[in-house]
Formats: C-alpha cells, structure tokens, sequence
C-alpha cells in the first residue's frame, strides 16, 4: 500500500492487516539538528512520479522478502520537527524477514527520493 500525504503512526499501523508472526515498523520523523545548524521545519512536495517510484520499491520488497503487507509513507506539505516524515511498516511470518524488508524499504526511499524534501534551517 502506498500513501503519500498526511497520516499519523495510528492510522497507517491500522492499515498493515494480518498480524500473524510480526510486524516492523520504521517511522522518520523531522530532526531538529542537522550537520550543526537547527532546522525550522521541512517541506515535502509530491513529485509527478513519486506513486510510480514507491510503488516500484514496494514491488522490490515483495519480490526480495516473504512478506504478507507493505506500506509505504511519506508525508507532504510543510512538516515541523518531530513531525512524521516517512514510514516503512511490514507484515511477516518471520522477524528477520521483517528487519530486512523494513530496512529495505527506507533506504530505497532514501536513495530513490519519490517526494522533494528541503529543509529550512533556522536563522
């Protein structure tokens, strides 16, 4: 399952479905510092392409782990700090599947980048 907007941890842990073995959840949230300069908040816009880019990385999840769900978050707008910013939740029989496709999941969001994200620092 994809989602790209406003959600909270609640709503999407609500979604994963069967929870039978485990659940692994990874769930990114604004920093207030970065490299030594304080951060105001974050902006994350949609790109034209970033259903199709998760939608990919979550056919990658599937396909590489034995999983029975997936979501994959990532929220738009203006974001403060320690606001949610992304989230990875898996649904497994086994734990290691879970870790593995959970880790997976947001360094693939991380290196694919399917929503803009620009963080405006204080001062």
């Amino acid at each position: 399952m994809i989602l790209v907007g406003k959600a909270d941890e609640e709503e999407l842990m609500n979604l994963i479905g069967e929870r039978k073995g485990s659940v692994v959840s990874y769930f990114g949230y604004v920093r207030r510092e970065n490299n030594g300069k304080m951060v105001k908040r974050m902006v994350c816009e949609e790109r034209d392409n970033s259903h199709q880019i998760m939608e990919k990385i979550e056919k990658e999840i599937k396909e590489r782990f034995d999983v029975k769900n997936v979501i994959l978050y990532h929220t738009v707008g203006n974001v403060p700090v320690g606001g949610l910013l992304a989230a990875v939740i898996v649904s497994t029989v086994h734990r290691d599947s879970g870790f593995n496709a959970c880790r997976y999941g947001i360094d693939r969001i991380k290196e694919l980048e399917p929503v803009y994200r620009e963080e405006i620092l204080e001062g």
